[in-house]
């Protein structure tokens, strides 16, 4: 039902999809490529047990890390160096004597001149809750704190400490200290301030040295890297700016070493600057690091002169890994299929499969092609749907058809019609089958005849919370039009006329439109559903700047009934705490979910076999056990496993109003068994997918502010909506 506003041009597509793809995949030699850069794991033996490791460097052609353990209400710091055999302790008596009253937990950062000073930050939290920045470096065989004083000063307003987010020494012994406001140059002695700059190009918090050189790095919005800065011995005006080795590297890993070399390190790969070209060189592609897996991240990088880079992983459920990367002249890589992953949003889950599936298969390599980065998802940045489809029409008619498509977005339908993608039913019906998927959320995908074209990784559903309201009235929008008539209290609180077709026309979308024909009688009692709930709400005729429309945090102090979308056992932790708070119960709305990462296999694909056996790889307990806090999985043995999950250490502290109209401290933690039993019996029953059409949501926009406000009768407006699909339906 799905239809995009740009015309797709399939019938140019079909003709060109006709013929291609087929089962047998041709033969195609080997891609062999001799000498690159290699994994392995490096042990982290040494480390004393139930320590933190809070930074990886070198010093001296060595690698080094910095550990933080607590014993008896106190921090105490230890430095190792990496031998043979594992770490071994080589603390200078000022940093083992230095006892910090903060949990290991805060940021910490040592730091070393050519002289061998040492200068150590840590970025503590005070008693009131603040973070503030402190200093030491050694005194004799003690420490003594040097913290500056403006370090020291509340902000006047606010009551905030300066944020500091860095230090950096250069061999000389001029010590930098970056914050949210200013770059400042500090006297190593005493911690003076000997002059500074306002921070006006929002540096973030990697600061970076040679000796010789300093490094800046600026960030976005969403704090994610942008673009490095170099200051030739630190003096801004001969400042030069670097640019990143690929876009969208937001979240990247910096380190330099002593020569100057810079290396830069994601998702992408992992990337060396040649100063004198001004060119970043791939050493690797990010499918062979840990980068690409979402499960993992990094907690710092740093490298050798030799080529050799060292970077430290934290993982879910599991110690922290440390890992090499080296050149090896004799490795040997093959590359037989290259398949591309077409996806409007980029997607944890996706990358994770695309990475674990060519580890399992190096032979295969699986390129995600986003058009749209997490950090976008994140800035609030608009798609423009008509630009992708003739963006993605082109690649179809063009050599760089993907060959699996992330339907979400896309005009599923139209796309299967036309013949442009391929039944997937060989992939998915055994697995239904054998039990291994949902069947209620899978199976919705088959079409009249059998055949199927799509099916979610992932779903979600829209969790109706209530206070005061039973479960079973809040449940459809029938219930919660009957439970709302004739009440004189807002249980919503006040909606536009299009924040009230948003909130519902999806669950009724697919119903009033059955083979391009509308359904007057369906159509008619769904307008009167909404005009009951809109009734009891209020109609806005538009938000007022920063004004916003009620939401789950408005429960306790000023609605009745809220929603929230339950996108997996963790994201719904935030929802069900409040449910508890105001004593109150949550169901699903209407029954129905909403499916993610819905994906098809073009009909185009030369590699048509290894793309549907990604396909079963992507639906199977290997990717989905993992709770990406983007939906619910459809491998039933991973939705059963992430119920039992252990969420204790998923917690987050936040405000809410409560219901004296007064802000309070508000705490989310885990929930009971019984409730994660319960989500799982939501999503066993889930039953249909809500549907959404972007001309059927405009004409309902069009005609229902004059239904809705009484000035226009219901037989008008189900007129107006007919005439204003009539020509769209009969497309």
């Amino acid at each position: 039902m799905r239809r995009t506003a740009a015309a797709l041009c399939l019938s140019l597509l079909a003709g060109m999809a006709a013929g291609c793809g087929g089962q047998k995949e041709p033969e195609e030699l080997p891609q062999q490529k001799t000498g690159g850069y290699t994994s392995s794991d490096e042990t982290l033996a040494g480390l004393p047990d139930g320590s933190t490791i809070k930074q990886i460097y070198t010093w001296e052609d060595s690698v080094r890390i910095l550990t933080a353990s607590e014993e008896e209400d106190v921090t105490i710091l230890r430095e190792w160096e990496q031998g043979e055999n594992g770490f071994e302790d080589i603390t200078e008596e000022w940093l083992k004597g230095l006892e910090l009253q903060c949990g290991s937990w805060a940021d910490m950062q040592l730091v070393q001149d050519q002289s061998k000073t040492q200068y150590l930050f840590v970025r503590n939290v005070t008693e009131e809750g603040l973070y503030q920045g402190q200093l030491w470096r050694p005194d004799g065989e003690g420490a003594v704190d040097i913290t500056p004083e403006k370090w020291t000063v509340p902000e006047e307003g606010t009551g905030m400490y300066e944020d500091i987010l860095g230090i950096a020494v250069l061999d000389d012994g001029t010590l930098y200290a970056v914050s949210s406001r200013s770059v400042d140059v500090l006297d190593g002695a005493d911690g003076t301030v000997v002059s500074g700059e306002e921070n006006q190009e929002d540096y973030g918090e990697n600061v970076l040295t040679d000796g010789i050189d300093l490094y800046l790095v600026r960030s976005g919005s969403m704090r994610e890297i942008e673009e490095i800065e170099k200051r030739p011995g630190g003096r801004s005006a001969d400042a030069e700016t670097i640019p990143l080795p690929e876009s969208g590297m937001g979240e990247a890993e910096l380190c330099v070493l002593r020569d100057g070399t810079l290396l830069c390190a994601g998702k992408e790969g992992i990337f060396r600057y040649d100063a004198a070209a001004k060119s970043w060189e791939k050493l690797l592609e990010g499918s062979e690091t840990d980068f690409s897996l979402s499960t993992c991240w990094c907690m710092g990088m740093t490298a050798l002169a030799d080529g050799r880079v060292y970077v430290l992983f934290g993982q879910e459920g599991g110690d922290a890994r440390l890992v090499r990367y080296e050149y090896d002249a004799n490795a040997v890589t093959e590359t037989e299929r290259n398949l591309t992953v077409y996806t409007v949003w980029e997607n944890p889950l996706l990358q994770q499969a695309a990475a674990l599936y060519h580890r399992e298969h190096p032979e295969v390599l699986i390129t995600v092609d986003s058009v749209y980065s997490t950090q976008d998802q994140y800035s609030g940045v608009e798609p423009d749907y008509d630009q992708i489809c003739q963006q993605l029409n082109t690649r179809l008619m063009g050599e760089e058809a993907p060959d699996i498509l992330v339907l979400d977005c896309l005009d599923t339908d139209s796309y299967a019609e036309k013949g442009l993608l391929a039944d997937i039913g060989g992939v998915v019906e055994p697995l239904e089958e054998s039990g291994q998927l949902l069947s209620n959320i899978t199976g919705a995908y088959v079409r009249e005849g059998g055949s199927r074209y799509a099916v979610p990784l992932q779903f979600q559903f829209t969790m109706a919370v209530g206070r005061d309201i039973p479960p079973e009235k809040a449940a459809g929008l029938e219930p919660l039009a009957g439970c709302l008539a004739g009440q004189q209290e807002s249980c919503l609180g006040p909606m536009t006329a299009e924040e009230l077709v948003d909130r519902f026309y999806p669950y009724f979308c697919g119903e009033f439109v059955k083979d391009k024909k509308i359904d007057r009688d369906v159509l008619k009692k769904n307008l009167e559903y909404l005009k009951a709930i809109a009734d009891n709400s209020g109609i806005l005729p538009a938000r007022e700047e920063n004004d916003r429309a009620c939401s789950i945090w408005d429960l306790p102090s000023q609605v009745r009934l809220a929603f929230a979308d339950a996108k997996g056992y963790r994201s719904s932790m935030t929802p069900i705490a409040v449910a508890e708070y105001v004593e109150g119960e949550f169901t699903a709305f209407e029954n129905c979910f909403r499916p993610s990462l819905l994906m098809g296999i073009s009909a185009k694909s030369e590699y048509r076999d290894t793309a549907e056996d990604f396909l079963r790889f992507a639906l199977s307990q290997d990717v989905q056990d993992t709770d990406f806090y983007t939906g619910f999985p459809v491998n039933q043995a991973s939705l059963e496993k992430q119920e039992q999950a252990d969420r204790s250490d998923v917690m987050m502290a936040t405000t809410i109003i409560n219901f004296a109209g007064q802000e309070e401290i508000f705490d989310i933690g885990e929930y009971s068994p019984e409730t994660a039993k319960k989500l799982t019996d939501i999503c066993k029953a889930l039953d249909r997918p809500v549907v959404e059409d972007a001309k059927i949501r405009e004409e309902l926009l069009a005609a229902l502010p004059t239904y809705l406000d009484g000035s226009r009768t219901l037989e008008e407006t189900l007129d107006s909506i007919e005439d204003g699909l009539r020509i769209y339906l009969a497309e």
